[in-house]
């Protein structure tokens, strides 16, 4: 394939001015990080349901066009490579298809739709015409979870044994604006375990094993926020916590727990053991936050980990509990940084590094992850949750529609 700079419109790309600083995702992080990949990327439309803020959009970023309808848009320029999806998810299907059908490759944010049976269509579709496909779990990208993937493979812990994974936020128990309502409709997000789909991409991709059982407890707990905009609060019928309890492959065992009602809430956690260590992914240094300035700084996700010497325990026998936390940094290996001149902590960091992996599978015809596959065996995953939620036990994830080839 050529190596010019392959031609990106994203949709969903309007400009939120938001009360509370924070802009939405396209804008804060997908549209830079493709500006700083110039070499790679040329972003030549924004798409959204008006043409007073594509337009907007356009002219803040120079882009050369703007629209108002995706399959317009898509049969003006046909020199497109790729569409960026950044909607909500319950118009991903919509979007996400027509772009395959007009034989452009994607990169769609979580979920690929509300249902299962979307994404498996979706997945139909890119996988019968050969297209690229990429999700957006852009934390797989992270340096040190990139330098954890791989010291799991080396065998650093040895053969994994159990994992802890946690987000803790208060993205449900917050003020928010009018224009994030869709978080607490049900009916926009799809399956009520969606919200832990970053957490289970990245628990999944590390350890190389997909999750085989399931047992789930979700529920609201914080039944509406007050409205930043003014007027009736927001109200949710979307599941603002979960409890799973998993196993993954023959015999990892594990619990993941998503809080989006934590006031000022330790964000992300995950630490995997096995027989010989341990490894453990925490947010440390957290920025300023007296500004946001659109992209808010989150802090930087660093790499902790131990082996345990077994010769030398045997000759200087230990106590357990003098074992506990006697762990320190990893820096991550140098060849993980794909990009340079973006501040780290910042969404547009890994977004950038996810992009500019996307660009090297694409030139070089190769498969990319995480892509449509791992994201419908995800959509299997939250099936299960919602059957064992249902059934009140543990539930095995069905795979069996996944078509291989």
């Amino acid at each position: 394939m050529t190596n010019r700079p392959l031609k990106v419109a994203v949709v969903g790309a309007s400009i939120s001015d938001s009360k509370d600083g924070r802009e939405r995702f396209s804008v804060r992080a997908h549209i830079p990080a493709l500006k700083s990949l110039s070499e790679r990327y040329e972003v030549v439309a924004a798409c959204t349901t008006r043409m007073e803020t594509a337009s907007a959009t356009a002219k803040r970023f120079q882009l050369p066009h703007a629209y108002d309808n995706v399959e317009r848009m898509l049969k003006e320029l046909p020199e497109l490579d790729i569409v960026c999806v950044c909607v909500r998810p319950s118009v991903h299907h919509q979007v996400v298809m027509a772009a395959l059908r007009a034989g452009k490759h994607v990169y769609c944010e979580h979920p690929l739709g509300t249902t299962t049976a979307q994404a498996q269509e979706i997945h139909d579709l890119a996988r019968s015409k050969r297209l690229r496909s990429a999700v957006g779990h852009q934390m797989h990208y992270e340096p040190a979870v990139l330098q954890m993937t791989e010291m799991v493979r080396d065998g650093y812990i040895g053969k994994p044994l159990a994992f802890n994974i946690t987000y803790l936020a208060s993205s449900y128990i917050a003020p928010r604006p009018s224009h994030r309502h869709w978080l607490f409709n049900s009916g926009m997000g799809g399956h009520p375990a969606y919200r832990t789909g970053h957490n289970l991409e990245r628990l999944t991709s590390v350890l190389g094993m997909d999750v085989t059982e399931v047992c789930a407890d979700m529920g609201i707990q914080v039944p509406e926020r007050p409205n930043l905009d003014g007027g009736a609060p927001l109200r949710t019928t979307q599941v603002d916590n979960v409890n799973l309890l998993m196993r993954l492959g023959e015999s990892v065992m594990g619990t993941l727990q998503l809080c989006l009602t934590a006031w000022f809430g330790l964000g992300w956690g995950f630490q995997v053991y096995g027989t010989e260590g341990m490894l453990m992914l925490g947010v440390q240094d957290q920025g300023k936050k007296d500004t946001v300035e659109g992209d808010p700084d989150s802090g930087n996700l660093k790499l902790y980990g131990a082996r345990v010497d077994i010769d030398r325990l045997m000759a200087n026998p230990t106590a357990p509990e003098l074992l506990m936390r006697q762990f320190r940094e990893i820096p991550a290996g140098q060849k993980h940084y794909y990009v340079t001149g973006i501040e780290h902590g910042r969404a547009t960091f890994p977004v950038a590094q996810t992009w500019h992996a996307f660009a090297q599978a694409i030139q070089s015809g190769a498969e990319f992850s995480p892509g449509f596959r791992d994201q419908l065996k995800m959509h299997y995953v939250w099936d299960a949750t919602e059957r064992s939620m249902q059934e009140r036990r543990w539930v095995k994830v069905d795979y069996s529609g996944l078509r291989e080839g």
